[in-house]
């Protein structure tokens, strides 16, 4: 099932499924839309009300008109979830949809948010962003260092009639300075949908991670009452920062599955949900 709620940032597309259980609200990674959680809904219903947001200018949702902050992020889409009722909360977030989710579990507040799973918690300061990208993108570089490595990382881009930018997009992914999107363990799927969801985002695909950019995810980790799970695969380029975030957390748990790289929802949804289902299964007995 899919529909369309009210925002301000405009209409925001989602997706649904399951009848029963608590609700599951998931937030995707930039600049990826609500698909890539599309394999893993069907396997949530059998225990949850499970929805997949696409991200104001992302997937089927409204482009905004200015560049959003996570804050506005947030609000938007904490908008998104009253606009179709939902109260009570499990809030799921991957990388800049962690941040998103932590926004969305601040605003709504702890009497709202009952439990957090959040994979890839971007735990860095604005200023430190920069010397991050460095570390990733130039292991094995060659040649002068961009004069940026987060504008290297996510550029502006526009379309142009002969295609370039089209081929420019499949570079990105293909180009093997992305860990976390190898192209020889990326299901050609995979690989073609985050093509298609960049392209589908547009000019503007990088306002998601340039809003994070700028955010600091500290104090809502510290703000966080409800158990929290801490879900990545092994190979995610943030998944050494889950022990430095998990300090900051009153109750958290990690768990980091082994031999993958990412995109858990698509690549092994059985598992994605089984864990859920356990942490919050656990919490409930606890």
């Amino acid at each position: 099932m899919r529909g369309y709620a009210n925002s301000s940032l405009g209409q925001i597309h989602y997706r649904h499924e399951g009848d029963g259980g608590p609700a599951v609200v998931c937030f995707h990674e930039a600049p990826m839309s609500s698909e890539i959680y599309a394999p893993a809904l069907p396997v949530l219903a059998r225990s949850f009300r499970a929805y997949a947001f696409d991200t104001p200018g992302h997937g089927f949702s409204d482009k905004p008109r200015r560049q959003p902050s996570i804050e506005d992020y947030g609000r938007s889409l904490l908008e998104a979830i009253d606009d179709i009722g939902l109260d009570r909360l499990i809030v799921v977030g991957c990388h800049t949809g962690a941040d998103i989710g932590l926004e969305v579990a601040r605003q709504a507040g702890p009497a709202r948010v009952s439990h957090a799973v959040l994979t890839g918690v971007p735990l860095m300061k604005p200023d430190e962003w920069e010397g991050y990208f460095e570390r990733v993108l130039s292991r094995g570089w060659t040649g002068d260092p961009p004069r940026s490595w987060a504008e290297y990382f996510a550029p502006d881009w526009r379309p142009t009639l002969d295609g370039a930018h089209m081929m420019w997009a499949w570079k990105r992914w293909a180009s093997g300075k992305r860990k976390d999107y190898p192209i020889d363990s990326t299901p050609i799927e995979l690989f073609q949908m985050a093509v298609l969801q960049l392209l589908i985002a547009g000019p503007h695909y990088n306002w998601m991670y340039r809003a994070a950019w700028k955010y600091d995810p500290e104090p809502g980790l510290r703000g966080l009452e409800c158990p929290v799970l801490l879900l990545n695969a092994g190979e995610d380029p943030l998944a050494d920062k889950d022990h430095e975030v998990a300090k900051l957390i009153r109750d958290a748990r990690v768990v980091h599955l082994e031999g993958l790289t990412g995109q858990l929802p698509w690549r092994v949804p059985e598992r994605f949900t089984s864990e859920i289902e356990g942490f919050v299964g656990a919490s409930r007995r606890a």
